[in-house]
């Protein structure tokens, strides 16, 4: 895997940190990916957070992400990775290209368009969203509907407007055929949709979205945000990763000499690793086969510390773990369930966390 997948993070890292409030770990393993979740984890107290990522394009970008908060304040890292406008992103590439080690260098150096485009929207993820959202907004729902559901105050303002804006057939028309796996496969390889069906994946967000207006305010989403208008929502509280705002930019700056970011696969990872007191694992069990699930799972009782938590996600279904790690699982369902609640991205049907013994 050389492509770059994924810019941002499609979940909501505000789990993670609500798990590590409560639990206080020291030593987390993280999947790299965008690099949200990871750089949002980093405070004042963990002593380390492992970025882990099999493919060495997410891990150059983290990279380079990390080295950019080395050298930038936050309005400058905001006009680097495509948040701001900036006239000259090679020039701030030049302060920042030292600071890397030399398989990102080679990656960034052959991919200069990328930098003048902004990261934050180079993934193969961001151009199918770009794809999607434009149509969502061109042919199906106006962006003065979208807006306002973004300054709803009310529940009942926000069903009020589902119900006339969002129960009409260009909206499920739209809604299922560009979130179909036909359009999918138009972005990503086929080997991430083995095991799903032409309409899966829109039926499931069309779900989801009722739920999230009909349940949640809707004015800090920014995953809605992102999907539409390529763009966070920058005067909410929690309208972006916690990373990105005021105070946790200024607390994950002080503390990134603690962010390790590992280009290799979790299985060997996970055998050189020790004590590990968290283990925030994306939906990684959602793309595994049966013997990478297997190996990842004996990795974790190899690794983690005597008593930690490990949590995941799932997308379309949750088969269970191998039985050798579930008796030694001990799942907090209330703490599931208020993840799960918390979740915004509207991505994820389960949300499981728990002890491993």
């Amino acid at each position: 895997m050389l492509d770059l997948y994924f810019s941002q993070i499609r979940e909501d890292n505000a789990v993670e940190r609500t798990v590590s409030a409560l639990l206080k770990p020291l030593r987390i393993v993280s999947i790299a990916s965008g690099g949200c979740t990871s750089f949002s984890l980093l405070n004042d107290t963990v002593d380390v957070v492992y970025s882990v990522d099999l493919n060495p394009a997410q891990c150059s970008l983290v990279e380079l992400k990390k080295a950019a908060m080395m050298v930038l304040n936050r309005e400058e890292y905001l006009a680097f990775i495509g948040e701001k406008q900036h006239a000259d992103r090679q020039l701030m590439f030049k302060q920042i290209r030292g600071q890397l080690p030399t398989y990102a260098k080679d990656y960034w150096d052959r991919h200069p368009q990328e930098i003048d485009a902004g990261i934050n929207q180079c993934g193969v993820t961001e151009r199918f969203y770009r794809f999607v959202g434009a149509n969502i907004r061109n042919h199906a729902v106006p962006d003065q509907v979208w807006n306002d559901l973004f300054s709803c105050t009310s529940l009942d303002e926000q069903n009020a407007l589902f119900d006339k804006h969002f129960t009409t057939d260009a909206w499920k028309t739209a809604a299922h055929i560009l979130l179909s796996k036909t359009t999918h496969l138009l972005f990503f390889p086929a080997f991430m949709f083995t095991h799903t069906e032409e309409n899966d994946f829109g039926a499931f967000f069309a779900g989801q979205f009722e739920k999230e207006v009909r349940t949640k305010p809707m004015g800090s989403n920014y995953f809605l945000s992102q999907l539409l208008f390529s763009s966070y929502i920058y005067d909410r509280p929690e309208g972006m990763p916690y990373y990105l705002t005021r105070e946790g930019y200024d607390t994950v700056k002080r503390n990134l000499h603690k962010l390790v970011i590992v280009a290799k696969p979790l299985q060997p990872f996970l055998q050189d690793v020790k004590r590990i007191d968290a283990f925030y694992f994306s939906n990684v069990f959602d793309w595994a086969g049966a013997a990478d699930c297997e190996a990842i799972c004996k990795g974790v009782l190899q690794a983690k510390s005597p008593k930690a938590v490990l949590l995941y996600r799932n997308m379309l279904s949750a088969p269970p773990l191998p039985e050798f790690i579930m008796s030694r699982y001990d799942i907090d369902g209330a703490l599931s369930a208020r993840c799960l609640e918390q979740e915004r991205s509207m991505m994820y049907r389960n949300i499981t966390v728990g002890e491993v013994q």
